[in-house]
């Protein structure tokens, strides 16, 4: 069953914190309706890009609406950072342990994060206004928590796409190309210190 708990983001705006709600149990309904209030947000942003002849997001392509459809599958969980009625960020947890590639984590299970993503207003590369910041911290934190709850030990690994390996880079542990991922991204896992950050609450 899907609860709520409290998480804080910075209002960009006003400098300040405001409280959200982290839920850690989204519906296939809640991804579909996550997307359609996104996609006019993000189309238009591309536009603005392609005019001025700025690099798109990697993952500009993603559609939540067909993820979805990942819910029907036991292996998988989606989590998501609400406030004002709309999703702030979304991300999708595989529940099936990998294998951890940290030499104290080899022959542990890890939690394995598939997709993660902020809106798309609060996204720097579609505007240089964001509404929020720390989306995707909160819910890198949502997940060492859940992979804790899993007896997992808090650890956690991901493949990131290249313009986001600067971001992981300050949180996790990399171990640099996968030459078995389908498209050799670089691979992220948490080592111990690092999920105490987490758990001890800390910040972005």
């Amino acid at each position: 069953m899907s609860s709520r708990r409290t998480c804080r983001l910075r209002s960009a705006e006003r400098d300040d914190l405001v409280d959200a709600d982290l839920v850690d149990e989204l519906s296939k309904d809640d991804l579909v309706r996550a997307h359609l209030d996104w996609a006019p947000v993000r189309l238009e942003a591309l536009k603005r890009l392609r005019a001025a002849n700025l690099p798109w997001p990697e993952h500009w392509h993603w559609d939540w609406s067909q993820k979805a459809g990942m819910l029907d599958l036991l292996a998988y969980r989606c989590m998501g950072i609400e406030h004002g009625g709309r999703m702030q960020g979304l991300m999708m947890l595989s529940t099936v342990a990998v294998k951890g590639r940290l030499a104290q984590h080899l022959g542990k299970p890890a939690l394995y994060v598939e997709f993660l993503e902020t809106a798309p207003w609060n996204l720097r590369a579609l505007t240089g206004t964001p509404q929020f910041l720390g989306v995707g911290v909160r819910l890198l934190e949502a997940a060492v928590v859940f992979s804790q709850q899993e007896g997992f030990s808090g650890r956690l690994g991901l493949h990131s796409l290249p313009q986001s390996e600067g971001f992981y880079r300050r949180y996790m542990t990399d171990l640099g190309l996968d030459p078995k991922h389908s498209q050799r991204l670089r691979y992220f896992e948490m080592d111990a210190q690092q999920v105490r950050y987490f758990l001890e609450g800390g910040k972005s």
